[in-house]
């Protein structure tokens, strides 16, 4: 018998900008008297969910302090999964659950304190509603779908060998980079290509989806460069959530960006075909398959549904003028600059590694920007490879050598 579903809303009526423009977190792997599913949604107050009051559904919630937390306990209720780990926005550091006393906890560990204004029972929508309320305690330089890496766990990205080594750990930028004063702090964002229902490529041998590879390295990247300390690190997606190619340029302008990378991965019908290459805005593309592969990449929209009415000339424009040279130029230079640092690494690279092509995110005037291609899923071995830790790793630390290297020798 099908199992039935609900849903209890938590409708997050933040006063803080952290809460008040969050994305969506919902965590699906509740199982109630043996049989039926729960849903926990955080949610902006535009949308709003059902919840089937006839099954008793007992629950409460609680405020504890010291460190932040929201407590839910439901009755009768266990994790399906107990190994589960959901996806979290930025405005909960961390899950945990644990079953007692045939009660299922639940505890999110938050950013900043929280109140429960209050909780209504509303019978003709059968919605049961806690409004919670953050409270402002300093300014956040945050935005919707724009995370700041700077919350992450930097310490995840150290890497020990079996011998005590620690072969790609981030080593100190250049000294001059390190102690330079007075110079504007680079911002770098980080734009995990796809998302949401745009899958992208996906691998015919693992049936790897390219929208969790490229969050995933957006991610290893992020830490990576927190970890130097010498940059404003933004990522436009933190979640498995469709954004327009319109609003990935949009927010990264907003942020005055001096480097935007969009990351992809590629797949083509030759399966013999693998490795690295990187991507510059360009009037006339390099060869037949970078325009095919900048088609592809500004369907993605199209295909989605997604209206273009209303959206700002540069986004709508596949190609810049000529008055935007010097970004083209220096997104080039940043690229030549990666292209030896992947190079150093033996990092597989695809023959002619830096091309060309009308890519609608590489559009803006004024930042550098590149779209890296980080394989092939096409190819066997290199599915298998992108999937690795390991490898993430060391492609994030070969282009943060790239980046710093290009801000040390390109001053903003």
């Amino acid at each position: 018998m099908r199992s039935r579903l609900f849903t209890i809303l938590v409708l997050c009526l933040f006063s803080s900008s952290l809460f008040a423009q969050t994305s969506d977190f919902s965590l699906k792997n509740i199982q109630f008297n043996e049989k039926n599913l729960i849903e926990i949604n955080f949610e902006n107050r535009s949308e709003t969910k059902e919840i089937n009051p006839e099954n008793n559904i007992s629950f409460k919630f609680l405020i504890l302090t010291n460190p932040d937390r929201l407590v839910i306990d439901i009755k009768n209720a266990k994790l399906a999964n107990p190994d589960y780990k959901p996806s979290l926005p930025f405005f909960i550091k961390s899950f945990r659950s644990r079953v007692e006393d045939n009660s299922l906890r639940l505890v999110f560990d938050l950013t900043q304190k929280i109140s429960v204004k209050n909780s209504t029972f509303k019978p003709n929508s059968k919605q049961i509603i806690a409004e919670i309320i953050g409270v402002k305690e300093q300014e956040k330089d945050l935005d919707f779908f724009v995370k700041k890496v700077e919350e992450f766990d930097v310490e995840t990205t150290k890497i020990a060998n079996p011998d005590g080594s620690s072969k790609y750990l981030i080593k100190k930028t250049p000294k001059q980079f390190s102690e330079a004063k007075n110079k504007k702090i680079p911002t770098i964002v980080i734009d995990a290509g796809h998302g949401g229902k745009d899958p992208g490529t996906i691998g015919i041998f693992a049936r790897t989806k390219e929208k969790d590879l490229t969050l995933a390295y957006a991610k290893e990247l992020g830490k990576h460069l927190v970890n130097t300390k010498n940059y404003k690190v933004y990522l436009t997606r933190d979640t498995d959530t469709f954004l327009p190619l319109k609003t990935r340029v949009e927010k990264a302008r907003k942020k005055k960006a001096d480097l935007f990378i969009s990351l992809h991965v590629n797949a083509i019908d030759d399966h013999n075909v693998s490795g690295f290459s990187i991507y510059t805005l360009s009037e006339k593309s390099s060869d037949k398959q970078a325009e095919l592969l900048a088609q592809k990449e500004n369907r993605a929209d199209i295909l989605n549904g997604v209206n273009f009415n209303g959206a700002s000339p540069d986004i709508l424009k596949t190609l810049i003028d000529m008055s935007q040279r010097e970004s083209k130029n220096s997104s080039s230079r940043f690229a030549n600059t990666v292209i030896l640092s992947v190079r150093k690494s033996e990092i597989d690279i695809l023959q002619n590694t830096h091309r060309f092509a009308g890519f609608a995110v590489l559009t803006a005037p004024d930042m550098s920007s590149v779209l890296i291609e980080l394989g092939y899923l096409s190819n066997k071995e290199e599915e298998k490879l992108l999937n690795s830790l390991s490898y993430k790793r060391k492609v994030a630390a070969s282009l943060v050598k790239a980046i710093d290297e290009f801000f040390t020798k390109n001053r903003i």
